[in-house]
């Protein structure tokens, strides 16, 4: 299967439903969906609206025809919400497994070996000194020196006021640090254990927190205090009370202008039966998946959508790390997995499994391919296909773009909408393969609507399948309804 578009370039330079107010949603004329990874030059077709606030979900491991296909109970996430924004049915992952893709999100870093391995001890990166094109040599470690800068130094330099808000974070103090970015314990020599699961007091992880791999960020008393439990924190001795997301979403002036939001292992869809309670409401529901996280984001997106900041400007994006089965030929896979998940064990037909990357994504300096020996099988760079949801007043109800964007893509794309437009990779504001020459960032398939005009949700044309391979699959999914008419 071919992994990579013709023309990307690979070369570095240097409640439970959407409110009815939000049905009259602030968002424009479709453009043509486009097909090439790479930017022609001089266009100004990437040219960002204003869009003034960010709202940024990420959810865990699920395919896009475990999420998008009405294979399990998410209808909320694959029918509701994109008929309110955009679907993205060709974003993809950079690697697996999880704390490699928050890395390549927040500072365009490749995998490494410990952090495709999910880092399970908490220690600093070595030899830590710089590579080329922006990457960090990292033959262990996962924190990285403080010499290496992430998007939210860059919002910092600019004046951008952000917040990571953290489901869970400090339910339990002795396991996670709530006032010093959630790190387990300290870096330095040994490190610590990273706590890679959940338990059922808590159920934060720091491999689903971006901030806690940067000294960049843990050195900074001042950039701990925009890492916050989602619920807030109360006061205490020598720190005084952390707003809520709730909280800080009640005025603009509260509401930060870009916003992390990461939820617990249950309601990201991480854990398929979960250590603790799901947002159901019942004590004893543990179902996990694609239903705890639809149960999330019931509660959560709406209190955004009705917010003044998301109402003037504003940008929810729910996004996936990495893709895990279910695969289907479309994007993801030649065959479904079939082997066991211990790579010494894996039968030889599972090297069919080819869980793709886009953009002529390179595997950096530390691996030989991104993901390198996930599921035991994985052979080529790249998550796969996870898909992503976008609601904005700029973009267009219902409709859909097929354009290839992955975890690089967004950096590039939020490092531009935040103008950071010095230093990075490229001398132009994009760190470590965000810089990469001809990436393309979220062009006029994305921002589809460019004056913010006020339409009605409209139906998306939602890609129809199962969600399981066979021989006699089509290389394109059946779309059931159109996609929203070009005028």
């Amino acid at each position: 299967m071919e992994t990579m578009k013709p023309g990307c370039a690979s070369v570095v330079r240097r409640s439970t439903g959407v409110p009815s107010f939000a049905t009259t949603i602030i968002v424009t004329l479709a453009m043509l969906v486009v097909t090439s990874c790479a930017a022609p030059a001089g266009n100004d077709q990437h040219k960002s609206p204003p869009i003034g606030h960010v709202w940024t979900i990420i959810l865990e491991n699920k395919s896009y025809e475990a999420t998008f296909t009405g294979l399990n109970q998410n209808d909320y996430l694959w029918k509701t919400l994109p008929s309110y924004g955009l679907l993205l049915r060709q974003y993809y992952g950079t690697g697996h497994f999880s704390l490699d893709n928050y890395i390549s999100l927040v500072a365009g870093q490749a995998p490494t070996p410990d952090n495709q391995n999910d880092c399970p001890q908490y220690k600093d990166v070595q030899p830590g000194s710089p590579g080329a094109d922006g990457q960090v040599n990292a033959s262990s470690g996962c924190v990285y020196p403080a010499s290496l800068p992430t998007l939210f130094n860059q919002l910092d330099g600019n004046k951008v006021s952000w917040k990571v808000y953290v489901q869970d974070m400090g339910n339990t103090p002795s396991r996670e640090d709530p006032y010093h970015c959630g790190i387990p314990g300290p870096p330095a020599g040994a490190g610590v254990p990273d706590p890679g699961s959940a338990t059922a007091q808590d159920q934060y992880v720091p491999k689903h927190n971006p901030v806690p791999w940067f000294h960049s960020l843990i050195d900074n008393p001042a950039d701990c205090a925009k890492v916050v439990p989602l619920g807030g924190l109360p006061a205490t001795a020598g720190h005084p009370a952390e707003n809520s997301l709730a909280q800080d979403l009640a005025r603009e002036a509260t509401t930060p202008q870009f916003s992390w939001i990461s939820p617990n292992n249950c309601s990201d869809a991480h854990d398929a039966t979960c250590k603790g309670d799901n947002l159901s409401g019942d004590p004893n529901n543990h179902q996990g998946g694609l239903y705890a996280a639809d149960l999330f984001l019931k509660q959560v997106v709406p209190e955004i959508m009705k917010s003044p900041a998301f109402q003037h400007d504003g940008m929810i994006q729910i996004i996936f790390d990495e893709a895990f089965p279910p695969y289907k030929m479309y994007g993801n896979s030649i065959a479904d997995f079939t082997g066991d998940t211990t790579a010494s064990l894996n039968t030889p037909t599972d090297t069919a499994q080819s869980i793709i990357a886009c953009c002529n994504e390179l595997p950096g300096p530390n691996t030989t391919q991104p993901g390198f020996q996930a599921f035991g099988q994985d052979t080529t760079p790249g998550g796969g296909i996870t898909g992503a949801v976008f609601i904005s007043r700029f973009i267009r109800p219902g409709s859909i773009t097929d354009q290839p964007y992955n975890h690089y893509s967004w950096l590039r794309s939020m490092e531009d909408l935040f103008q950071a437009k010095t230093g990075g990779t490229d001398g132009e504001g994009h760190l470590g393969y965000a810089g990469a020459e001809g990436l393309r960032p979220f062009g006029v398939d994305v921002y589809n609507n460019p004056d913010g005009r006020a339409l009605q949700p409209a139906p998306s044309g939602i890609a129809i399948y199962p969600a399981t391979a066979s021989s006699d699959d089509p290389e394109k999914p059946i779309v059931t309804g159109p996609a929203v008419p070009v005028r």
